[in-house]
């Protein structure tokens, strides 16, 4: 097989939003998914504040446009108050419309991405910590620690069973860390990596991040994608990802 060059790289990063709303949309059993043609939208009622649960994809600049009037009555009727457009760099007709509409920029996350072939060998695991099985309940858990949030964050939001592979680290029987996979095609979506604070300086997530993707690879995937914060962007990169341009969250905030 032949090298996979950046743009389609950046591709795979972009589709895997698309799969995370997926995931936020299934997880608790008052949540909801709206589907149609070019656009994916997830609604979150157990979270009505965390606009990262509910969000929308979009293929197709049209169809949302053509939507936006629906999406804002579904989520309003639904009490939620915060909600984002996954908006890529390159659509700046689509963020303008966003900002006319009271939309504001809420971040712009990094499309990161990798060929596995170029993952390096299986680093050692920290110190007293080993990989284990995780629910996703713990691993919501553990991301809200990480975070700051809420029991109206993972928890409420991304608590449940969805198209998610969690990968677990421990120290003793104590949960400290997380990383998820998502299988799209050959591709490996990386999301909700978490180190509660108290263990952070460990190298434990770039660790149990090199373990799922070594594991991913050994079973025939071909890439890995992610959208990755400023601050942890640097952490993909040591591991190889390349930074493929960014994606920006338009919310509207009631």
């Amino acid at each position: 097989m032949g090298r996979i060059d950046g743009a389609e790289l950046r591709r795979r990063a972009v589709e895997g939003v698309r799969d995370e709303v997926e995931a936020f949309g299934s997880a608790a059993a008052d949540s909801l998914l709206i589907r149609r043609e070019g656009l994916l939208a997830a609604i979150v009622p157990a979270a009505p504040q965390r606009s990262i649960f509910n969000s929308v994809h979009y293929d197709d600049p049209a169809a949302l446009t053509a939507e936006l009037d629906g999406l804002e009555g579904a989520y309003e009727s639904h009490g939620i108050r915060a909600w984002t457009v996954w908006v890529p760099d390159e659509d700046r007709e689509t963020a303008r419309l966003l900002g006319a509409r009271g939309h504001s920029l809420d971040a712009a996350s990094r499309a990161m991405a990798m060929e596995l072939v170029d993952l390096g060998s299986r680093p050692p695991a920290p110190a007293g910590v080993e990989a284990g099985p995780v629910t996703p309940t713990t691993c919501a858990e553990l991301n809200d620690r990480a975070y700051g949030y809420g029991e109206d964050g993972f928890r409420a939001g991304l608590g449940g069973e969805t198209a998610i592979r969690w990968h677990g680290a421990y120290e003793g029987e104590a949960p400290v860390g997380c990383v998820g996979t998502i299988a799209i095609g050959d591709d490996c979506c990386v999301t909700g990596v978490a180190t509660p604070p108290e263990h952070r300086g460990r190298g434990i997530a770039s660790w149990l991040m090199a373990h799922a993707l070594a594991e991913a690879r050994d079973e025939g995937m071909a890439t890995a994608s992610l959208q990755a914060s400023k601050a942890g962007a640097p952490l993909y990169e040591r591991i190889g990802f390349r930074d493929l341009g960014f994606v920006e969250m338009w919310e509207m905030r009631r």
